[in-house]
C-alpha cells in the first residue's frame, strides 16, 4: 500500500474542515404518539410528519449544525398560548431543534416542567439545565447563544 505525503494529507484535511456547508437546512414538524410536537431534521418512527420549513444559508452566517455539543431544547406550552406562538416562531427562525411537550392534560410533562423551574409557567424553554419562562425575545436569545445556537443572518 502506498503512502500519501504528509502535505497531501494535511491539505485534504484543511479542505474537508473548511467546506462550505449547505446551503439549505429542512426542519419538521412530528407529532408524536402521545400528541406533543417535536422538531427536528427528520421525524422518529412512530411519529407522524405535521409540516415541514426550509432554512436557508445566506452565507454571512455559518448554517448551524446540531450534534452531541449543543444542549437539548424542550419547550414547554399548552395549546392556545400567543406568548408560546412567539417563543415557538423565535425557535423556528433560528432552526433550533426542539421537543415541544403541552402541559395541559399531561401529569409527566406538567412533572418535567415544575422539576426544571419549580413551577408551572409557560411558554417555558429548557435549554440544556437552563430555563427560560415566558416570552422575553432577548433572554431567549441570550440564552441560545451562550448554549452555541448560532443568531440567524441579518436580514438588513
Amino acid at each position: 500500500m502506498r503512502q500519501l505525503p504528509a502535505c497531501f494529507v494535511a491539505i485534504t484535511i484543511a479542505l474537508s474542515v473548511t467546506t462550505t456547508p449547505t446551503s439549505a437546512r429542512t426542519i419538521v414538524e412530528c407529532v408524536m404518539p402521545d400528541g406533543t410536537s417535536t422538531f427536528a431534521d427528520r421525524c422518529p418512527a412512530g411519529a407522524r410528519k405535521k409540516g415541514e420549513r426550509v432554512y436557508r444559508n445566506t452565507g454571512e452566517a455559518k448554517q448551524p449544525v446540531y450534534g452531541t455539543a449543543r444542549p437539548v431544547v424542550t419547550f414547554f406550552t399548552v395549546a392556545g398560548c400567543d406568548a408560546c406562538d412567539l417563543v415557538r416562531n423565535a425557535l423556528l427562525a433560528r432552526a433550533v431543534p426542539f421537543d415541544e411537550k403541552d402541559v395541559a392534560d399531561s401529569a409527566d410533562n406538567q412533572a418535567a416542567l415544575r422539576t426544571a423551574t419549580g413551577g408551572l409557567s409557560v411558554p417555558t424553554v429548557l435549554i440544556g439545565e437552563t430555563p427560560v419562562s415566558g416570552y422575553n425575545r432577548t433572554a431567549l436569545d441570550n440564552a441560545l447563544n451562550a448554549a452555541g445556537f448560532e443568531a440567524p443572518a441579518s436580514t438588513n
